[in-house]
């Protein structure tokens, strides 16, 4: 499809979903176009009576204005008629405030559209898109490229005000003076020709702007995330050159397409006077009346521009599309993996989470699991181990139904999970992560964010079982302190308490604690596997262990070793079986404690 085709259909599509905002645009834009041809008239009888105040040869408008106001015993002066301009232009001005305030509503109705639409299709999709999507474009386009979506977007609604004011400037003059008007837009259009040649320049730059943009974006995104581990090598340096060199590849590419952009409207302007120039020495020279071309040459001032403005905004729309484009692939590529649903709510966890041969991998890779059986009992606490890349995470994602079997079936209570709405299952799930993530907020909107329904009473319960009551007394500001990006101002430890109380305040049928002592020191460690036992036999644990204390008290241990079972019991009698993979685990880490 050209971009022309495309920017068209871009356009129906908006005519089509925001008819309303379009429709009291177009009736400001009548309006306006009514009152702004009365603004020109109006200047024909104040030429009249500044060039002759006895009105003994003037045009036969200011004879009509004359005999109007005749008709009201006003008679005719300068007050009248310099009134009578300078009140058309206040009315027009009124207007063409009203008609930017239509166009932005339009415009941000369109935004908000847009993202609301984008955000829904990407949480409706798998956590695989997520995971594919390149975190930098995803930024990128939300920020930088929305607002270029944005703005053209009012430029649409913008270009549509143009024409209907472009068609009133020259309906004007059209009806004192064809032959000076038609001279001066063809003269203006021919000389202009060549700049509408411009606009594939215009996508090309369109293009290579948003790939550059996304390249800085991502790398600022990196380098910001990743700012404790560039100080703990003493990688500044490092950090900034690249991000310096991003940036200076994309505005190698944006300086030169918004110059483009904004040097043809500036460019247009004077070539419009010129025509309009040209056009008005032939008319001179014809003889047309003073007052006539006085008002012919105000119109033409105002009407030649407008066509730059057009001009202008063709070619910049030709740098839009890849913007769009852009957002276009990603709600596309968010749709083809939209998450699928069953039909049946799902209410609370019975007896068992249970995986029949499940087997997964993922795109390009060697099989991650191959025939997994296993079973996580209500009230019981299940363990994960193995070494790194044995299939732990991988479990856990298809517990929490993040991503579905390749084949085999995992069961809720003996009856598939693609039946039940996922979402209404996750809503009774808890789930801490190895690197728990807070919200650039108060503890309490951390805690409520989970589940907005508690009371003070079932948050400060929450805190308890995750041992993190104490800690939060302590604060100054208790429960509203404010725990900064990512939860910075708080301890590892600190952090991850937090987190578990967060997802104890759900109250779960299932709580799932992804390694969330692996990165902790003894101290925390101890607190959570405090927090742990004291849930023992009450929640519902999958727990994946990097360090084998944390899951003790196991009823249930699975050791996995290249994406299969390779063994299976209590903690206890993995510990005590000779020759055994979890057994020789827990010798090897108590030898490295001893130490």
């Amino acid at each position: 499809m050209s971009n022309s085709a495309e920017l068209t259909n871009v356009f129906r599509a908006l005519l089509s979903r925001y008819p309303r905002e379009f429709g009291l645009l177009l009736s400001v834009l009548v309006v306006e176009g009514f009152v702004a041809a009365i603004a020109v008239l109006a200047l024909i009888p104040l030429t009249d009576y500044l060039l002759d105040q006895s009105l003994s040869n003037s045009h036969y408008i200011t004879k009509w204005i004359v005999d109007s106001a005749q008709f009201c015993d006003v008679g005719p002066n300068f007050w009248l008629f310099g009134l009578l301009f300078a009140a058309a232009n206040i009315i027009k001005s009124l207007l063409d405030v009203a008609t930017s305030y239509t166009v932005l509503r339009i415009k941000y109705e369109i935004v908000r559209g847009l993202v609301d639409d984008t955000i829904t299709v990407f949480f409706k999709a798998k956590w695989e898109f997520f995971a594919r999507a390149k975190q930098g474009q995803i930024l990128n386009t939300f920020n930088k490229e929305l607002k270029n979506i944005s703005d053209t977007l009012g430029g649409l609604a913008t270009q549509l005000a143009t024409i209907v004011q472009l068609c009133t400037f020259l309906a004007v003059p059209l009806y004192l003076n064809a032959t000076i008007t038609i001279i001066a837009v063809l003269l203006s259009i021919l000389i202009g020709i060549p700049v509408l040649f411009l606009k594939n320049l215009s996508y090309r730059l369109g293009v290579q702007n948003i790939e550059t943009g996304n390249s800085h974006i991502g790398t600022m995104s990196e380098v910001v995330g990743a700012a404790r581990l560039i100080l703990g090598f003493g990688r500044q340096n490092s950090a900034r050159d690249r991000i310096v060199q991003a940036f200076d590849k994309h505005i190698a590419v944006t300086i030169p397409s918004q110059t483009l952009t904004m040097g043809i409207g500036i460019l247009f302007q004077p070539i419009g006077y010129l025509a309009a120039i040209i056009a008005l020495g032939i008319a001179i020279n014809n003889g047309s009346p003073i007052a006539e071309i006085a008002a012919v040459l105000w119109s033409l001032f105002r009407a030649l521009p407008q066509i730059g403005r057009i001009v202008s905004m063709h070619v910049s729309l030709h740098g839009f599309l890849p913007s769009y484009e852009q957002l276009d692939k990603l709600r596309k590529s968010a749709e083809k993996l939209q998450e699928d649903h069953g039909h049946a709510m799902f209410d609370s966890l019975h007896k068992s989470i249970d995986f029949k041969n499940v087997s997964f991998s993922y795109h390009g890779r060697a099989k991650t699991l191959q025939d997994i059986n296993l079973t996580i009992k209500k009230g019981v606490m299940t363990a994960l181990v193995g070494e790194s890349g044995s299939g732990k995470s991988t479990i856990t994602d298809l517990a929490l139904g993040l991503i579905t079997p390749q084949s085999g079936t995992v069961l809720l209570d003996g009856i598939p999970m693609s039946s039940y709405n996922k979402i209404t299952y996750r809503e009774r799930i808890g789930y801490v992560p190895q690197e728990p993530f807070l919200f650039d907020t108060t503890i309490r909107q951390n805690l409520l964010w989970a589940a907005p329904a508690s009371t003070e009473a079932d948050i400060w319960e929450a805190c308890r079982l995750a041992n993190a009551m104490d800690f939060v007394r302590q604060l100054p500001d208790g429960l509203d302190t404010v725990v900064g990006d990512r939860g910075i101002r708080l301890s590892g430890g600190q952090r991850q308490r937090i987190a578990l109380a967060r997802a104890l305040l759900r109250k779960p049928d299932l709580l799932v604690l992804d390694e969330a002592t692996s990165a902790l020191d003894s101290e925390s460690e101890r607190l959570i596997q405090h927090s742990i036992d004291q849930m023992s036999g009450e929640v519902t644990l999958l727990v994946v262990a990097h360090r084998l204390s944390t899951i003790a008290r196991a009823e249930q241990v699975y050791v996995l070793q290249e994406g299969r079972i390779a063994e299976h019991g209590s903690y206890e009698e993995l510990k005590e079986k000779r020759g055994g993979i979890f057994a020789r685990m827990v010798q090897i880490q108590n030898a490295k404690l001893a130490q």
